[in-house]
């Protein structure tokens, strides 16, 4: 009856462990380009310059971290020693990100940063590539995978609310001018905690009583990736995904600047704004798996984000002025549902990974995973190298609407899109 109980409980569990790096996944993004700028006195393209060179670095090894992971997983039938190590990995170099003194140049600033976020990042993926890839090493049942899938979504976003939530309250509470950096560090060095605590509590439960599934003999040798995305419905999904990344970290990037300087919104009604997405994000994320039982994958990503780039270019350019409840419904509230439709995106992507592997006999997650990882990167780093040079040239506040509006709504447009591109299926393909 107990271990029963356990295994329905595992799907909370393996979603709970996305709550770490989720909160300082969103951290990063918003707030990272923000202190080294502001706190530490860098400018914003080299700031910029500096994060994105370091997800770029980062991004050329994530192959090679999904090509580590499966053979593990070949040897051990678990991935959970990697996961164990990247947990560690993360918070550590999460940690002493922030602690660099002020004062100490820009050259030197610039090199901390680059080398710091780039270990860091390396570090992330080192943990993200195995723990995706560990729902499908567990669950081989479609339906079943979908919960796994959903929580983990659903932490994300909680994760994120998170890592928003824990620097407003330092930040709202803090008075002290000779001491404006406090709150970063005093909420890093939380989210560190919460990421340590999160992780090694969910590997111990979601593996307690799971078999191993050592696989005899050596692993084969890892494909090219040219073979990796010679599938055409893969190539699809993840140069869409590529596209609708670039918005989402231009957002994020841009996102503090927006509410603040143009909409001259306190750090309170900024906080509730971005609160109140996740919120109505995760409340959603149900309705979209009831929508993958009823319409093709492909086409509801196709319409989530295309519907999410027309609203961002329609209406973030036109809020000044505007009551702040109507901003927040359409903001937080239709942005937040129609966002959810990343859950599907995500069930997609963990289908075409189980077909992969019953197509070619072999354990491929994690290889595929590290080029998902590595096309991350790069979207984020492109989105990151966007946001210097058009913080600095909008010296009208308008402008900066305008690239918050267009310029990310374009991205959400153009992914949408892309997902209609017709593909030619296989014999056993389940993700339409």
């Amino acid at each position: 009856m107990q271990s029963l109980r356990m295994q329905k409980l595992k799907p909370f569990f393996y979603g709970l462990s996305e709550l770490g790096p989720a909160s300082i996944d969103i951290y990063l993004k918003v707030y990272l380009l923000l202190y080294f700028n502001v706190m530490l006195g860098l400018s914003p393209s080299l700031t910029s310059l500096a994060i994105g060179l370091g997800v770029m670095w980062d991004a050329l090894i994530d192959p090679w971290i999904g090509v580590v992971s499966d053979r593990y997983y070949a040897r051990k039938g678990h991935r959970k020693g990697i996961i164990y190590l990247a947990t560690v990995l993360v918070a550590a170099l999460f940690f002493i990100l922030w602690r660099l003194p002020s004062g100490l140049g820009e050259a030197i600033t610039f090199c901390y940063l680059f080398l710091i976020s780039s270990f860091l990042n390396s570090a992330i993926s080192l943990y993200a590539v195995p723990y995706m890839a560990l729902a499908n090493d567990l669950v081989k049942q479609d339906e079943e995978r979908k919960k796994w899938i959903g929580w983990r979504v659903a932490f994300l976003n909680i994760g994120a609310f998170v890592g928003l939530s824990i620097p407003a309250v330092f930040l709202i509470r803090e008075i002290n001018p000779d001491a404006a950096s406090l709150p970063y560090l005093n909420s890093t060095a939380l989210l560190c905690i919460i990421m340590l605590l999160c992780s090694f509590l969910t590997m111990f439960i979601v593996y307690k009583d799971e078999p191993n599934n050592a696989v005899n003999g050596i692993a084969k040798p890892h494909r090219k990736i040219m073979e990796l995305v010679r599938d055409p419905k893969f190539v699809r999904l993840m140069v869409a995904f590529f596209v609708v990344n670039c918005g989402i970290g231009l957002n994020s990037a841009l996102a503090l600047y927006y509410y603040k300087d143009f909409l001259m919104f306190t750090e309170k009604q900024t906080q509730i704004i971005l609160v109140g997405f996740l919120v109505f994000f995760t409340f959603s994320i149900p309705l979209w798996i009831f929508f993958t039982r009823k319409f093709e994958k492909s086409h509801l990503i196709a319409a989530g984000a295309f519907l999410l780039g027309i609203q961002t270019i329609l209406c973030f350019p036109n809020f000044k002025g505007v009551d702040f409840p109507v901003i927040f419904f359409v903001a937080a509230g239709i942005g937040g549902v129609l966002i959810g439709v990343a859950v599907v995106l995500e069930i997609y992507l963990a289908e075409f990974l189980r077909e992969k592997e019953e197509e070619t006999a072999e354990n491929v997650s994690g290889q595929y995973l590290g080029v998902w990882k590595m096309s991350s990167k790069v979207s984020r780093a492109v989105a990151i190298a966007l946001a210097g040079p058009i913080l600095e040239s909008a010296t009208d506040k308008q402008i900066l609407a305008n690239y918050f509006g267009w310029g990310v709504g374009i991205f959400f447009v153009a992914g949408g899109l892309i997902m209609l591109v017709p593909v030619k299926k296989t014999s056993n393909s389940k993700a339409q």
